[in-house]
């Protein structure tokens, strides 16, 4: 069984599961829409150039390289949080 995202205007609208047996030919979809595998993307990820980029997470992170990056770094001791309107990881108690 394969996941695929269903794309539409670079959208992913959709994600199925199927498995290509005589018994299930391959799902048909509307002009403009095409299915790709999925790559582990979800519903609201874009598909550009062959790449899933997901969807930004906070306003004011950057894509570096295809993955969100905040404006600062995490710390690297224990868990956080990133706090908008603060612009900073609030440490978790």
């Amino acid at each position: 069984m394969e996941i695929y995202a269903i794309i539409k205007d670079g959208a992913v609208i959709n994600t199925i599961e199927y498995a290509e047996q005589p018994s299930n030919p391959p799902p048909s979809f509307e002009e403009g829409v095409i299915a790709v595998l999925a790559n582990g993307a979800g519903v609201g990820y874009t598909y550009t150039n062959n790449i899933f980029t997901a969807p930004q997470p906070f306003p004011s992170w950057t894509l570096v390289d295809n993955k969100w990056v905040a404006p600062q770094a995490k710390p690297e001791d224990g868990m956080y949080i990133w706090n908008e309107s603060t612009l900073s990881w609030v440490k978790l108690s």
